[in-house]
C-alpha cells in the first residue's frame, strides 16, 4: 500500500540522514495498480498488470540511473525474477533478505503471515529453506482471513476483531512451535507490532530499510 511505501521511504531517509548528515536521493514509483488486480493478487490469482507496471517501473528506474531498486511489497515478488533479467540496476529482494536475518537470528522454525500468492508461491519459504529453516503456515481457512485482512488494512477499513482474530492465527503457530513469526506482507505492521504476541514479530518492511540504507552509505563512500 502507498502508506507503507511512503513510510519505508521516510524511514529510509531519516536512518540515512542520521549517519551522513545529509538526505539519499529517493526516487518513489506509486504504480497505478487497479484495485480488482491487487485483490486478484493477493487472493493468490495471476495478474499481469502488476507485471507488466513492474517492468514499465525498472526500465524507468534504470534510465534515472537509479543505484539501486527496492519493492516495498512481499507479493509481487514472485515476478523478481523476470524484473531482473530486464533490469541493469541491482534489485534487493525483501524475501531473501528476511531470509538471512532469520538466519541471523539462529531460528529454526517461523511461522509466516502473507498474501495467498506469497504463501502458495512458497516465497518465503523457498529462501528460509536454504538455510535448514523449518516454515509454518496458516490453514486454509486463517489464509483467506489473512488476505481479506491484508485488503481491509490496504483500504483503511480494518474492523474491530482483526486485530483479536490476527493474534489467533499467531497463537496456532506459536503453539505448533513457531520461534517468530515473518510478517510477510509490508502492511501487517500498521496492524502488528511486538507488543501483540508473545513471539517475535520479524517485519520485513524494517529488514529491506536497513539492507537499503546500509547499501546507500556504502554506495556514497
Amino acid at each position: 500500500g502507498s502508506e507503507t511505501s511512503c513510510k519505508f521511504c521516510l524511514s529510509v531517509n531519516n536512518k540515512f540522514k542520521l549517519v551522513t548528515k545529509r538526505q539519499p536521493h529517493i526516487l518513489l514509483d506509486n504504480l497505478p495498480i487497479s484495485r480488482e488486480a491487487e485483490e486478484c493478487l493477493i487472493k493468490g490469482k495471476s495478474s499481469k498488470e502488476h507485471l507488466n507496471l513492474l517492468l514499465e517501473s525498472v526500465k524507468l528506474l534504470n534510465k534515472l540511473d537509479a543505484a539501486v531498486i527496492v519493492i516495498t511489497c512481499n507479493t509481487v515478488h514472485v515476478f523478481i525474477d523476470e524484473l531482473r533479467k530486464e533490469s541493469n540496476t541491482p534489485i534487493l529482494s525483501i524475501i531473501e533478505e528476511t531470509a538471512k536475518k532469520c538466519k541471523e537470528m539462529n531460528l529454526s522454525k517461523v511461522g509466516i503471515l502473507g498474501s495467498t500468492t506469497t504463501i502458495q508461491s512458497r516465497l518465503h519459504s523457498n529462501e528460509l529453506k536454504k538455510r535448514n529453516i523449518d516454515v509454518l503456515v496458516p490453514n486454509q481457512t486463517d489464509q483467506q482471513f489473512v488476505s481479506e485482512c491484508i485488503l481491509r488494512i490496504i483500504d483503511h477499513k480494518v474492523r474491530d476483531n482483526d486485530l483479536e482474530n490476527m493474534l489467533k492465527i499467531i497463537r496456532e503457530l506459536e503453539n505448533k512451535g513457531a520461534r517468530a513469526i515473518i510478517l510477510g506482507c509490508t502492511d501487517l505492521p500498521l496492524l502488528l507490532s511486538d507488543k501483540n504476541a508473545n513471539v517475535p514479530l520479524i517485519n520485513t518492511t524494517q529488514i529491506l530499510e536497513e539492507v537499503v540504507v546500509n547499501y546507500l552509505i556504502k554506495d556514497n563512500g
